[in-house]
């Protein structure tokens, strides 16, 4: 009996011994491109680091509305060890003190972060702490297609265009023949590097509205008149399409500011449009100026596993970035690992990181989604000439204080 009892206690301590500690990893469900890069990922992690350090990674993807889902299992105590934070609500989630400070991880490591994009690190900063390491990012480029400005023999659009200089190649696209050459949406994130680049800024230093100045004011007013004045814009839906991307990949509209997301799916759906689709850095007024897309992996504050967690965040942002990357095609925030990225096409998606902005607005409370959507519905009135710029800006700075509070 007492050798039975032995045994029985060795196995339990030889199975604690090895248990592995289990670290689970949460975003928003990829398409199967992005779902198998990240499945790779986590694979390569647990055959090598995970086996060697007994810590077993798991993807738990979040379907549906995923902040919300995010902080209602985060406020169960349910939370993921390890997930995505979209820099547009990085904010929101900083001040809640669900993400784990990261410096002192990094300090007692060495870990290199002078190897990312500065502006990537930056954007996931509160209150001069790191929250978050940069998973990837994307920019926004003109894409424009070349065989339309074969067609109506306009010079091909190049890096060092102006707002004006885009213009004129609208203006002659459209005079040649070309009924709406350039896809525009009333989304506040593309007006948002019209606006930098005119010299204008978002935000006051206390965090007011700053969309009523001259230059502000000044960038809207042209992005408007680009559909209403010169009519050589026009959006998606009043082509015929679902996004920007859409109407650029089915030849609906010569020209559009769009990401790298565009590649994979123009590559696949249209492989001929593809061909003959070219990509030139954003127009420059003042300065140059583009937007950037950017996700971390950020650490759950309340979790048990915070060692393993930063082990695990630690190759997501090193050889699992890589392997994301390879596989998904999405950009490196990684400087090393960009010089290696071989693609022309997207070399003038890594330009902007040098030059972005983050597509976040600082706010008093940290919240922006209600004053995102209430400025995208006057856009959309501004698109539609029911309203004219010096009205939409009067409700934006009556409105904002509310609107920042919900």
């Amino acid at each position: 009996m007492k050798k039975v009892f032995s045994t029985i206690l060795l196995v339990l301590l030889t199975v604690g011994l090895f248990a592995a500690t289990k670290v689970t990893i949460s975003g928003w469900p990829g398409n199967p491109v992005e779902e198998g890069a990240i499945k790779q990922a986590v694979d390569a992690f647990n055959s090598t680091i995970g086996k060697q350090k007994g810590i077993e990674v798991v993807w738990e993807p979040i379907a549906g509305d995923y902040k919300q889902m995010l902080m209602t299992k985060l406020s169960g105590g349910t939370g993921p060890d390890i997930f995505y934070v979209d820099v547009y609500v990085f904010e929101e989630l900083a001040r809640a003190n669900v993400l784990l400070p990261l410096d002192t991880y990094i300090k007692r490591d060495g870990y290199d972060v002078s190897d990312f994009y500065p502006t990537l690190v930056d954007a996931f900063k509160y209150q001069g702490r790191t929250y978050g390491l940069p998973k990837d990012f994307s920019t926004l480029a003109l894409v424009f297609n070349k065989a339309v400005f074969d067609k109506y023999k306009v010079p091909y659009l190049t890096n060092n265009e102006t707002w004006d200089s885009l213009l004129k190649k609208l203006q002659q696209l459209k005079a040649a023949g070309l009924d709406t050459p350039m896809v525009l949406a009333p989304d506040f994130n593309r007006v948002i590097p019209t606006i930098i680049s005119y010299g204008g800024r978002l935000t006051k230093p206390d965090l007011s509205t700053a969309l009523g100045e001259p230059n502000a004011k000044k960038a809207i007013q042209f992005y408007v008149e680009l559909v209403t004045k010169y009519k050589v814009a026009n959006e998606p839906s009043a082509l015929g399409a679902g996004w920007i991307g859409e109407a650029l990949a089915t030849g609906k509209a010569a020209v559009g500011m769009e990401g790298p997301w565009l590649i994979g799916f123009a590559k696949e759906s249209y492989p001929e449009t593809f061909k003959n689709l070219g990509f030139v850095e954003m127009p420059k007024g003042i300065k140059k100026s583009t937007m950037i897309y950017t996700v971390s992996w950020s650490i759950n504050r309340g979790t048990p596993n915070k060692d393993a967690a930063w082990e695990v965040v630690k190759f997501l942002t090193s050889d699992g970035q890589k392997i994301f990357v390879d596989g998904a095609g999405v950009l490196a925030s990684r400087k090393s690992l960009a010089a290696k990225d071989a693609d022309p096409i997207k070399q003038v998606f890594y330009k902007g990181a040098e030059y972005g902005t983050p597509w976040k607005v600082p706010t008093k409370t940290g919240l922006f989604a209600t004053a995102n959507d209430q400025i995208n519905s006057l856009l959309a009135d501004l698109f539609h000439s029911k309203i004219t710029v010096d009205q939409a800006i009067q409700t934006i700075e009556a409105n904002y204080n509310t609107w920042i509070s919900k």
